[in-house]
């Protein structure tokens, strides 16, 4: 009688080690599911949004920071091989963009914003607003970007521009029905060893942009 019971028994210690082979195996596979699928959205994040590391964040604007460089870091050369162009060095221009408003709400076409400075960086300066995909968003009267030389000012050297569907007085960029807006402006680097306060001063000019209405 006791032949049969001890085959009964490890039989059943057979089934239980294997119970437990393919509970690890399957939460194995698991973890190294959830660890590929976060290493990608990571990656993604990091080169759609930047980081700390790559790029600078003020208000609703975003600059790159090894922009068009030599020694960029492969997320920024992802980044700008995504968006298809060639984007100039961060040594010589600073190119900020904003995709979001003041309050952090997404750009759209659907929205009027009111973008503001109360003063006038120096240098040439220019300010375009494309489509998510960074193409410029046809118009009647191809009005895609004003510049230092071209915009109209306020009588205190600031500017307002507005951003809409429909024509607005002075300063207007026409967003038709693109969707998503991202807006950017182009202004001189600043020089190497350029200080805190020089820095933050930069940082001052860069306009804010607040949504009037939406429909």
């Amino acid at each position: 009688m006791r032949a049969p019971y001890l085959h009964i028994l490890r039989r059943a210690r057979i089934r239980s080690a294997s119970r437990s082979l393919v509970s690890a195996v399957a939460n194995a596979v698991l973890f190294l599911g959830l660890a590929l699928v976060g290493g990608v959205s990571s990656s993604l994040s990091m080169v759609d949004k930047g980081s700390t590391l790559t790029t600078r964040t003020s208000g609703s604007w975003v600059m790159w920071l090894a922009t068009g460089r030599p020694d960029a870091d492969p997320y920024t050369r992802a980044h700008f091989a995504r968006q298809g162009g060639i984007p100039e060095s961060s040594t010589v221009t600073q190119t900020w963009q904003a995709r979001v408003d003041s309050d952090g709400q997404t750009l759209h076409s659907a929205c009027e914003y009111v973008v503001e400075s109360e003063s006038l960086e120096p240098g040439w300066w220019s300010m375009a607003v494309y489509d998510e995909r960074g193409g410029l968003i046809p118009n009647p009267g191809e009005r895609h970007a004003y510049n230092s030389q071209t915009i109209a000012l306020d009588q205190h050297g600031g500017y307002i521009v507005t951003l809409a569907r429909d024509a607005r007085p002075l300063n207007w960029l026409p967003t038709g029905g693109a969707g998503r807006l991202a807006l950017v402006l182009t202004r001189p680097a600043l020089k190497p060893g350029a200080n805190a306060a020089e820095t933050a001063a930069s940082l001052k000019t860069l306009p804010s942009i607040r949504r009037i209405t939406c429909r």
